[in-house]
């Protein structure tokens, strides 16, 4: 399933890592989440808890639609989803209204609207904090968490705040602390989950 470049890659950021206190699957999603940034600091930001991963892999092994807020977070993804369990990889904004009320982004309002349309989702989260928030917020209403939150919005507005929130939820999650993620890294921990997820399948260890 991998390339060979890919599981030299992989195996050579295990090698070279300190020791992480990180075992399993949350090991291999940092691992993965190294390789597409490069930045070997990420150990340190990343929230995964085994539950939260374990949960997810079973979701994404039925099928489980994948959300994005995103075109890229979903072309990210869409392949390695179409090489294992073929879930459905689908970018919000295809609910998105033309023009977002004030206050909001279409992003958010497109998000909110898939996971309403499809509740036993993956949600991935890569570059709008808008649409952790008022998905969070929906919550507070009454819709139902998802099977995962990927919550990696990048940036300097809101982005904070919004995995702060993200945290007090006690939601399913997986996260990076402060300011870094991204469409890549975001797909980059749903890549890892179904790599996983697949190769316990075939049983592979």
């Amino acid at each position: 399933m991998d390339h060979p470049i890919l599981i030299e890659s992989l195996a050579l950021i295990q090698q070279r890592l300190p020791p992480t206190g990180l075992s399993g699957v949350q090991q291999e999603v940092l691992v993965r989440l190294i390789h597409s940034s490069g930045d070997w600091r990420l150990a340190g930001a990343l929230r995964c808890p085994p539950a939260a991963c374990e949960q997810a892999m079973a979701a994404l092994a039925q099928g489980t639609p994948i959300l994005t807020d995103t075109a890229m977070a979903a072309a990210a993804v869409a392949p390695m989803a179409q090489r294992t369990f073929a879930n459905p990889v689908i970018n919000g904004l295809m609910w998105a209204p033309d023009l977002a009320p004030p206050g909001q982004t279409r992003a958010a309002m497109g998000l909110a609207a898939a996971v309403q349309e499809q509740p036993n989702s993956v949600v991935v989260i890569g570059s709008a904090p808008t649409a952790l928030l008022h998905l969070l917020d929906l919550g507070k209403q009454g819709l139902r968490p998802p099977v995962l939150v990927v919550g990696m919005p990048v940036g300097f507005v809101g982005v904070k705040e919004a995995k702060a929130a993200l945290a007090r939820s006690g939601w399913p999650q997986i996260r990076l602390e402060g300011s870094r993620g991204g469409a890549a890294l975001a797909a980059a921990v749903v890549n890892a989950l179904l790599r996983r997820a697949w190769l316990d399948h075939q049983g592979v260890t």
